[in-house]
């Protein structure tokens, strides 16, 4: 799906329940081709019918994408709540980011820095800031009020040159995938129902039909096979990208901590003079 939603992978058999109950529609509009994809699946379901199996490349790649596509959502889901740790200002973002299009409050929204430095300042001027403590309140405030700055600045960089990237990237992909994926169990259920077909011919005549049906199958099948495989290819080519937006979450981590680290200890060095 567009942007993130990361979800728990469906287990082989869920994916080939999926694909079938999307390949037969409702019972009463179902055609004989949709009564054979779900006579084999039912056979196949008690281990009384013979499957085609994808070779050990092919189930490699697609395992790989797939691990590829949940783990990178997980991450991504896990990175909106690192960028706004509090769950009513995250859902409020997604709103607005989805619905409402204004986007979300990163550079508007007070940080927990500026809150906690706007409290010290404030205390610190009511106590009076030619006190030891009031002053000190004050000068520290004034520090977080500063460094809840820098952190929109930070939050900014991250949503923009690291979680967009990382959470977009290959989701168009992914989504194309799926559907392929769904259409070449369908084309293998064919195939195989054909196969079982002809094992069960009873004259020359149906036979003949048969097999005639089965290199049909094998031809759309060998079809979606590599359709499928191509996309699988490309997608697991491109996850190597991801890399590049993690170094920019790393990069902009570096150098949020930097300056927030020099901020603090110019403001550490005048409160010990």
């Amino acid at each position: 799906s567009s942007g993130i939603n990361a979800e728990w992978p469906l287990r082989p058999g869920d994916d080939l329940g999926q694909s079938l109950r999307e390949g037969l529609g409702t019972l009463g509009s179902m055609s004989v081709k949709g009564f054979d994809r779900a006579k084999q699946f039912s056979q196949e379901k008690m281990g009384n019918a013979v499957k085609t199996e994808f070779d050990l490349e092919y189930i490699q790649l697609s395992g790989r994408v797939e691990a590829t596509q949940t783990n990178i959502n997980k991450s991504a889901n896990a990175a909106r709540n690192f960028l706004q740790p509090n769950a009513a200002a995250r859902l409020e973002d997604m709103f607005n980011e989805k619905v409402t299009g204004r986007g979300n409050a990163l550079e508007t929204r007070s940080t927990y820095s500026e809150i906690l430095g706007t409290h010290m300042k404030s205390g610190g001027t009511e106590i009076g800031d030619n006190t030891q403590v009031g002053g000190s309140l004050v000068e520290v405030g004034d520090t977080f009020i500063r460094m809840g700055k820098m952190e929109k600045e930070y939050l900014k960089d991250v949503y923009d040159n690291f979680f967009k990237p990382f959470s977009n990237h290959l989701q168009v992909e992914w989504t194309n995938i799926n559907t392929e994926k769904r259409r070449l169990d369908l084309a293998r259920l064919d195939l195989d129902a054909a196969k079982s077909k002809v094992r069960g011919a009873r004259t020359p005549e149906a036979m003949q039909q048969n097999e005639q049906k089965v290199r049909e199958s094998q031809a759309a099948f060998d079809r979606q096979y590599e359709q499928t495989k191509i996309l699988l290819t490309d997608a697991d080519r491109k996850s190597a990208e991801f890399t590049n937006h993690l170094e920019e979450l790393v990069r902009s981590q570096i150098n949020f901590h930097e300056n927030a680290k020099k901020l603090l200890e110019e403001t550490y060095a005048k409160m010990k003079k």
